[in-house]
């Protein structure tokens, strides 16, 4: 071992790896140095608490679903096929034409994916609430379009009162599985990701440190080991000098 320690080579190679260290321990000193984001505090108010009540669901009766698929239909004729669209203005919710002027929407640059229907081959009720219905549709496109039947989800709601009221269109979007859809589902069955604590990574960075520390001291115990063999090879000579 001591033969190691007086190696040339192996003092190169302590020096090399002691600078790296230097090196490690300035980016864990500046890393501990930078300030922690605080979380949040909690405001707690004294209102009373806000419980969501999930709305009933309720069979849609041959009356409503005539009103709905007529409504539905008359949304495809015009805002799907981008053919007079302007008169499909009065047929959406506001909350889908929110942001958008009357002029703007009959434009035809609207928030509605456009297909070339021919006619509706199959519908069904996703869900049926009292206000609030979803319809799968299948549509065929025209001929020569060259597009295969697609399927969209068509979301209705009801406006006015039980005896005069009309079904509006709220959201209107192609059906099927895409790359996007699988991740936000995924995300969605996963639980909120916790926090890392502060605590945990100044812990980590603290041993860092002190290891980055035991390593700057092999080129000072080097050195001070190979001072003491010079000192002592020079008494050494001194004596054996004086001798002859």
């Amino acid at each position: 071992m001591g033969k190691r320690l007086s190696s040339p080579r192996f003092r190169r190679r302590a020096s090399w790896l002691s600078g790296a260290a230097l090196v490690l321990g300035a980016v864990a000193v500046a890393v501990w140095l930078l300030p922690q984001s605080k979380p949040k505090k909690e405001i707690f108010t004294k209102a009373p608490p806000q419980v969501y009540r999930a709305p009933h669901a309720v069979k849609l009766d041959s009356g409503s679903r005539a009103e709905v698929v007529v409504a539905a239909s008359d949304f495809i004729r015009t805002a799907v096929r981008r053919v007079h669209v302007d008169q499909s203005w009065e047929m959406t919710d506001p909350s889908m034409r929110q942001g958008f002027t009357r002029q703007q929407w009959a434009s035809g640059n609207i928030p509605v994916v456009p297909y070339p229907a021919a006619g509706i081959r199959q519908l069904s009720v996703d869900w049926s609430y009292r206000d609030d219905v979803a319809l799968d549709i299948v549509l065929v496109p025209v001929k020569g379009s060259r597009l295969p039947p697609k399927s969209f989800m068509i979301e209705l709601k009801r406006s006015g009162g039980t005896v005069h009221h009309r079904w509006l269109v709220a959201s209107w979007a192609p059906q099927g599985v895409s790359e996007a859809s699988m991740l936000a589902d995924a995300a969605k069955d996963q639980g909120p990701i916790p926090r890392a604590t502060s605590l945990s990574s100044r812990w980590l960075l603290l041993l860092l440190a002190v290891f980055l520390g035991l390593l700057l001291m092999i080129p000072v115990f080097l050195g001070v080991r190979e001072r003491i063999h010079v000192a002592r090879a020079e008494r050494a000579h001194r004596r054996s000098a004086g001798n002859g």
